[in-house]
């Protein structure tokens, strides 16, 4: 199914019809910026390939039915509507100008005169006064008008006039009944009544064509051709003798409501509602007969064609039936199938079965009865792909070889196709696809995606077609799907790239493309195996409406977009160079290549002020909110498969205050940055100014501390020696003092008379001691004798880390680690408690950090913290101090080891 949609949408993308909503095309001109315009129901529509605006949004110029739409160099439209009034329109400033208020139905323009043709009146509006004149009288009915440079031309019922400024000349007086002009820059071409005419005003001659008797929407293509509409069929002719070039360029006969030939001389053709290219790169030559299937082939340097109605040979444009060659094959009439010639014997193949017609004598034989739907000689031997009998093979004498070996292996006796690819015989048939090597093995290379209608090979890649599920290639061994047409009946390989033909036309597949694509000009034809007669810059082939000759698509590199128009919330630019928007609204930028006959997609990329590229999906940019400064717009384009084309770029400026420009937020910017660090210097220098505050504060207190803890020290010892009253007031003294000086003695963990050893294991016993805390300690420190100073701060940075753990970790196990390392000693404290952040760490006063950071400092060896969800781990690195031998300590004589 999705392969079915994607197909359904390629389809539709390939051909070059532009249809949206919009009725009633009646004309339509093109500026010298590429745009198109045309006259609708409901105003005029500028096109550039790939956008529609209509001029009344944009405008003043009323949303009406419009009849006619042209174009003066440099900048101005000329509209007329259909009720009434013809307005002037500048494509530079967008000022619309009401001119008349007369019902034109046709409009003409040249250097000095603006012709408005009304039912029964020709008006002449001096572009420069602006003056209506009538230089003409009303007349029973005004047909058509046109104009050159200097020149225009009218007809009426009673003649054709040429208008020289204000001076009106009758060139043909022939009563009209029916007749149109267009105007060249040599004279006037015109079709009155049943002929064509073609009128010089250089040395005034009349060249007249009477076999042309229908001829409608003429239109001059420069330099010298004529295009006109002859009951349907598109046709062209030369101007300078009227002669007929090309019959039926259209695919199929309709009506139109106008032809148009834009700059690059595409010729266009408009309906009621839609307009489409019509492909200047196919020729048609139609075949009079009522044929659906057709086949072509060479024979002796002749084209011959094929069809349901016999044979028939081919010549610029003419058909000859062969109709001796018809009558020995079957006076009832007959289908043919294939055609090749080997030799002076052309092998033909029909539904009645297959002939071979000696060139030289014209006698016909049939050497096999029945239908046979494709032939193929390999090996100087004839095989033939029957409807019913599977392969039949000849030598080219006519005599039949036995065929019952490859038969036998067949699926289906229905055989499509018979080929010979890289030393393989391929038979294509009802049920799949079935090859044999030198050797006679068989193998069964398809047989899911029946019929297999045709095989091809490009480069190595073995390649099938089948009639329902569309092209594959064998990969790997493994037949992978291609997007393609789904019914395809044979396949044409040149260089690195594969033809189809289908009922829909002639696709083109690439090794490299992700799926096939329409050959312009083809999607109405429908072929048949044996329909391509050649492939090289053109591809000749019959279809079912005659001999069809397209050009080959050679355009591999996109144009470079242009900027086709901006659009703002307030107005909108056409084709700017520059420009310069307030920053308050929104921008709409168009692209577009010009190139209206490119059918494959196109990606699109921009970045602005050389930032990343950004892809979008249609050539539509849309910027908002854009800061005041000058701004590098650069857009690019490809086609799939293709590369980038050279980036453009297109300069434009956004004004607003000062205070919103792209400076004054880097400015903004540099102010934010400036007071985040003042405000972060701040903070640090107010949070050190509280540390030392404190620290102040701490050592204020301890000193009034040591000097009431005296006091009470004192007064208790001499209450003690009273009574028991004054004993109790002299312990509840001595019980204050130990309480000032608890918090001064453990502010450096004194160890007293006690070795490291000792105190920390009686800091391991106290850890012990206390409810819903789990302690480890690990202690190693060897048998030497360190300085009573050293263990001093070891424990001291120990105890103080215990006793944060205690107070703010909300910690169930402590793990203690002091192991000598070398020439140092490493202490690790860690908890699995509560952690803490960098930031409370910061505005931490708490006495034991100042304690464990100044004795960290007396080393110069940092204290490392980590903390987490996890816990807290504090190490702490001393060296190794000895305490000299000759020195008494007590420590030196202790028995106790270290745990």
């Amino acid at each position: 199914m999705n392969k079915l949609l994607f197909l359904f949408f390629f389809t539709l993308s390939s051909v070059n019809c532009f249809a949206f909503n919009m009725q009633h095309l009646n004309a339509a001109t093109q500026d010298n910026n590429k745009n198109i315009y045309f006259s609708s129901h409901d105003g005029v529509y500028r096109f550039d390939g790939s956008h529609y605006l209509n001029l009344s949004s944009i405008s003043i110029l009323p949303k009406r039915w419009t009849s006619d739409v042209i174009f003066q160099s440099p900048d101005y439209l000329y509209i007329a509507y259909k009720d009434k009034e013809v307005w002037q329109f500048n494509l530079n400033t967008l000022e619309a100008v009401k001119l008349s208020n007369i019902s034109a139905s046709k409009l003409a323009v040249n250097n000095t005169h603006l012709f408005m043709l009304a039912r029964e009146q020709l008006s002449l509006l001096d572009l420069e006064t602006l003056d209506v004149t009538n230089p003409l009288g009303k007349k029973d009915k005004m047909f058509d008008v046109t104009a050159s440079a200097n020149h225009g031309y009218i007809m009426a019922n009673d003649g054709v006039y040429v208008i020289n400024n204000t001076s009106v000349r009758l060139i043909d007086d022939t009563h009209v009944s029916d007749g149109e002009l267009v105007a060249t820059p040599y004279g006037v071409i015109y079709f009155l009544n049943d002929h064509l005419i073609s009128y010089s005003h250089l040395n005034d001659v009349k060249i007249v064509n009477y076999d042309i008797t229908s001829a409608r929407h003429l239109r001059f293509s420069p330099p010298y051709f004529l295009y006109y509409v002859d009951r349907g069929s598109i046709n062209q002719a030369e101007i300078t003798q009227l002669a007929v070039l090309q019959k039926s360029i259209n695919s199929h006969p309709q009506a139109y409501k106008d032809l148009f030939v834009d700059d690059e001389q595409n010729l266009w053709s408009l309906d009621v509602n839609s307009f489409e290219v019509v492909s200047s790169k196919v020729r048609l030559d139609r075949l009079s007969t009522a044929s659906i299937y057709n086949v072509i082939a060479t024979v002796n340097s002749q084209t011959w064609i094929g069809s349901d109605n016999g044979l028939y040979t081919y010549s610029d444009g003419h058909y000859f039936a062969l109709n001796n060659l018809n009558q020995q094959i079957s006076k009832l009439g007959f289908s043919v199938t294939a055609l090749q010639q080997e030799g002076d014997t052309l092998f033909v193949t029909t539904n009645l079965g297959a002939y071979a017609i000696n060139l030289t004598t014209q006698l016909v034989t049939q050497f096999f009865k029945g239908y046979v739907i494709n032939l193929a000689i390999i090996n100087k031997q004839i095989y033939l792909s029957t409807n019913d009998d599977g392969v039949k093979i000849f030598d080219l004498d006519l005599t039949q070889i036995d065929s019952s070996y490859i038969n036998k292996f067949l699926p289906h006796k229905t055989v499509w196709a018979t080929k010979n690819l890289g030393g393989k015989l391929f038979i294509a048939n009802e049920k799949g696809l079935i090859s044999f090597n030198e050797r006679g093995d068989a193998l069964i290379e398809l047989e899911k995606y029946g019929p297999v209608a045709d095989i091809q090979l490009l480069g190595n890649t073995l390649y099938a077609a089948t009639y329902g599920s569309g092209l594959f290639r064998k990969v790997n061994d493994q037949w992978k799907s291609i997007v393609s047409p789904l019914y395809i009946n044979e396949l044409h390989s040149l260089s690195q790239e594969l033809y189809l033909s289908t009922n829909h036309g002639i696709h083109k597949f690439s090794m490299d493309d992700a799926y096939t694509n329409l050959l312009e000009g083809t999607g109405d034809h429908s072929f048949t195996p044996n329909g391509v007669l050649s492939i090289s810059d053109k591809i000749v082939a019959v279809s079912n409406q005659g001999v069809i000759s397209v050009e080959r698509q050679k355009q591999d590199i996109v144009p470079n977009s242009r900027i086709s128009y901006i659009k703002t919330n307030t107005k909108t630019y056409l084709n700017p160079e520059t420009l310069s928007v307030n920053n308050s609204g929104w921008l709409d930028i168009a692209l577009t290549n010009y190139n209206y006959t490119f059918g494959d997609h196109i990606n699109y990329q921009y970045r602005l002020n050389m930032s990343e590229w950004h892809d979008i999906p249609t050539p539509l940019i849309q910027l908002n909110k854009l800061n005041p400064d000058s701004y590098t717009l650069e857009y690019r384009n490809k086609a799939n498969g293709g590369v980038w084309s050279k980036p453009q770029s297109f300069n434009f400026f956004v004004t607003g205050p000062w205070y919103s420009s792209n400076s004054a937020w880097w400015f903004y910017a540099l102010i934010l940055v400036t007071l985040f660090l003042c405000v972060a210097g701040f903070v640090f220098f107010w949070l050190q100014s509280f540390h030392r505050v404190f620290k102040s504060h701490q050592k204020q207190l301890q000193r009034e501390g040591l000097s009431i803890a005296a006091i009470n020290l004192a007064n208790g010892i001499d209450l003690c020696c009273g009574d028991a009253v004054m004993a109790c007031k002299g312990l509840d003294k001595l019980k204050k003092a130990h309480e000032i000086l608890s918090p001064i003695a453990n502010s450096h963990a004194s160890l007293g008379q006690n070795d490291l050893a000792t105190a920390i294991d009686m800091l391991h016993i106290k850890c012990l001691s206390r409810d819903g805390i789990e302690s480890e300690f690990n202690v190693t420190l060897g048998n030497e004798v360190l300085t009573k100073q050293l263990q001093c701060d070891i424990y001291t940075v120990l105890y103080h880390a215990v006793e944060n753990i205690f107070k703010h970790a909300n910690a169930t196990k402590i793990t203690v680690h002091l192991n000598k390392v070398g020439n140092k000693l490493i202490l690790q404290v860690k908890d699995n408690g509560k952690g803490l952040s960098m930031f409370a760490r910061s505005i931490n006063f708490g006495l034991g950090n100042y304690v464990i950071n100044s004795i960290a400092k007396q080393y110069k060896q940092p204290i490392k913290r980590r903390s987490s969800n996890n816990g807290t781990q504090v190490v702490a690195q001393f060296p190794v101090i000895l305490q000299p031998k000759n020195q008494d300590n007590g420590l030196a004589t202790s028995k106790r080891q270290p745990n």
